[in-house]
């Protein structure tokens, strides 16, 4: 059944048009909309929502939100006037513009039939309400957060902490305890944190808080500093109201050095008592001044560069770096999970030292390893997840992935987890809520990454135009990545630009060096993504690919 509503129609079949012109929404979001529309003769509630799309799957609330941000945007809505959804405070959301069929809210349950004078009554009435409710409005005004088109109130930012050391050498300590800082904080029930690897693109930028709560969509903002002297530390942190800029806690802690790596429970305690939220349980391991001179040394710097590798080189040092530190103590999970994505990375590219023809499987035995060691490492199972998707057993992928999000709901790679596990199950739609979200969490790190595979699910399922304009983003940023290349020379093929894609070949090729790529050599590579991994071949055979 269609409806109409202004100038919309949301038809099943067609999507949502607005003056005969198709209107972009992705699937999730029409069916929000199409969920509020039949149930527009009452309120619904966050949970029944949840409950619609993600069928009973846990995920943050910072989820809805955008999807209902995606809605109003779609239909030119917003936040002070509402004229199509309606946020309720606290109790949900309710559509309430006036379908253009009278007899369609007709069959509601609980909605007699009225006349004219009726309503001028109601209307008459809500006029008064109206005054009575703005007055109530401005007495006890909920947090501008209970909106989804403002920063969650629980969301969090952690800057890098700063290392204030005359020794450049102790940089990686500082990084190394805000990024166990950022995995603790994001255990927190509702609290939303952006990832770590995306707040590890500030590092070295002078930035006011108010400008990264701005630029990341958070209410509050983390930062600190630490020095070390010796055999002694001083950490400072303070959280900032990203909206007023006020200064809503600071402490300092002057541990010894063994005990850096534990003062953490305090400050994730206390920031927990100013936003208010509840602590998850978390067992972490903490690690000794011996450890970190060695084979946990080795673990933290190895990691450090797998989060802003360049190239073959950093993965082959990080490599050298995870294997060392398990030859030294094999007990690190952390060392497992690192290795388990380079030799990922190694399955995908070719790693001088490091590629083999089985670094799939050693990729998921790395992984299975790690988790294994740390049940609460979630970076293990994202990995454990994509390496089953990788190896062409999706089917015993998606449980990992969810572990991953269950574990913590903030880290990207948990939702590029499913997304890549339902694209292996021939589940292309279904994957790009999971690259979208991730992009939600992580927008400034390696953007392209999440679009890549975002353009690759829109090919798969047929949505070209989405695909050729998400893959031109990931390209801006990444104009050598393989990947992205040559699934924007298909959907531009597919969509009938065949002289465009066959050019674009052409200087793909000149670019090249090494053998021709080919279909085959594509297939051995890339099958492992489902069956769409047909149409990607259609496209590039239509361009010109043997």
């Amino acid at each position: 059944m269609s409806y109409c509503f202004g100038e919309f129609e949301l038809d099943p079949d067609r999507g949502l048009i607005r003056s005969g012109e198709p209107v972009p929404l992705e699937p999730q979001a029409f069916e929000l909309l199409r969920y509020l529309i039949e149930n527009r003769g009452r309120i619904v509630s966050r949970e029944e929502l949840n409950e619609k799309l993600w069928q009973g799957r846990i995920v943050s609330d910072a989820a809805l939100s955008t999807q209902i941000r995606s809605v109003r945007r779609a239909l030119g809505d917003d936040r002070s006037h509402q004229s199509f959804i309606r946020t309720l405070p606290k109790r949900g959301f309710r559509f309430v513009a006036e379908l253009d069929d009278g007899e369609a809210d007709a069959d509601l349950p609980g909605r007699p039939r009225i006349g004219r004078r009726e309503v001028l009554g109601i209307i008459a009435a809500a006029l008064l309400v109206l005054l009575a409710g703005i007055a109530a409005y401005w007495l006890t005004r909920p947090d501008p957060a209970e909106t989804p088109d403002t920063p969650p109130r629980l969301s969090l930012a952690v800057l890098p902490f700063s290392n204030l050391s005359s020794d450049r050498e102790q940089d990686y300590l500082a990084d190394a305890f805000t990024e166990d800082l950022i995995t603790d904080l994001s255990r927190i029930r509702d609290l939303f944190v952006m990832s770590r690897s995306t707040m590890f693109t500030f590092r070295g930028r002078q930035v006011s808080a108010e400008a990264v709560a701005r630029e990341l969509g958070v209410r509050y903002v983390l930062e600190g500093s630490v020095r070390i002297d010796g055999d002694t530390v001083r950490i400072n942190a303070q959280l900032i109201d990203g909206e007023t800029g006020a200064h809503l806690w600071s402490d300092r802690y002057d541990p010894p050095l063994d005990k850096l790596f534990s003062v953490q429970d305090s400050v994730t305690g206390r920031i927990a008592s100013v936003l208010r939220a509840e602590l998850r349980s978390a067992e972490n391991r903490r690690h000794g001044p011996e450890s970190l001179r060695d084979a946990w040394t080795m673990a933290l710097r190895g990691n450090v560069i797998l989060y802003n590798h360049s190239g073959p080189d950093d993965f082959r040092e990080a490599f050298r770096l995870l294997s060392d530190a398990i030859a030294r103590d094999p007990s690190i999970s952390q060392a497992w999970s690192g290795l388990a994505f380079v030799h990922y990375a190694a399955s995908q590219m070719r790693i001088p030292e490091v590629s083999r023809p089985d670094s799939a499987r050693l990729s998921l035995e790395a992984a299975l390893k790690a988790a294994a060691l740390d049940p609460a490492n979630a970076e293990a199972y994202w990995m454990i997840g994509a390496g089953y998707a990788r190896i062409g057993q999706p089917e015993r992928g998606m449980t990992a992935c969810e572990t991953a999000m269950r574990l913590n709901p903030n880290m990207d790679c948990g939702y590029v987890c499913a997304g890549l596990v339902r694209m292996a199950e021939g589940r292309a739609e279904e994957a790009v809520p999971n690259f979208r979200y991730a992009l939600r969490l992580n927008p400034l790190f390696r953007p392209f990454v999440k679009q890549k595979y975002l353009g690759l699910a829109y090919l798969q399922f047929g949505a070209y135009d989405a695909a050729i304009e998400v893959l031109n983003r990931a390209l801006a940023a990444a104009p050598e990545d393989r990947i992205a290349t040559l699934t924007l020379i298909s959907a531009l093929a597919l969509d009938g630009r065949v002289g465009e894609a066959t050019d674009m070949l052409g200087k793909f090729r000149a670019a090249s060096s090494g053998p021709p790529t080919t279909l085959a050599g594509l297939d051995r590579g890339l099958g492992w993504i489902g069956p769409g991994f047909e149409r990607l071949q259609e496209g590039l055979r239509l361009a010109g690919m043997q």
